[in-house]
């Protein structure tokens, strides 16, 4: 499916930052100004959500924690979507930050379970090794 083409003026300075992200990452200026919009955007819909670059590719952080948000929401699933038994896993976590990450995951619940699931396939791979047969 195309997508519709809009005309944006840049400063000078945006336009380089954006250039030089492209060529480092080998993607297009389109590419890069799509994601960074689009991590904006998703930042601004979830305060205290942040994006950083791990070894699988970007993620959705909790501000302030390091921790993913796929990371916290996997244990909130595990607790039966119980906040108080969330809170105990996570002691450090205030609860805007418990809030932060449960919104990004009302909004993005398709990427934050594909993340969850990616983490648990070598575990799963590892336990088929171990298990007799």
């Amino acid at each position: 499916m195309a997508t519709p083409t809009t005309t944006l003026r840049l400063n000078a300075r945006l336009r380089a930052d954006i250039d030089r992200m492209a060529r480092k990452s080998r993607r297009t200026f389109s590419e890069v100004t799509h994601a960074l919009l689009d991590e904006a955007l998703r930042m601004r819909a979830c305060p205290g959500i942040y994006f950083a670059d791990e070894p699988a590719g970007r993620e959705a952080k909790i501000a302030g924690t390091g921790l993913g948000v796929w990371e916290v929401v996997r244990d909130y699933l595990a607790a039966g979507r119980d906040e108080a038994k969330m809170r105990k896993a996570f002691p450090q976590l205030s609860a805007a930050q418990i809030r932060a990450a449960l919104l990004y995951y009302e909004k993005y619940a398709v990427e934050i379970d594909a993340e969850i699931a990616e983490d648990a396939a070598p575990a799963a791979e590892l336990v088929g090794l171990i298990r007799p047969a």
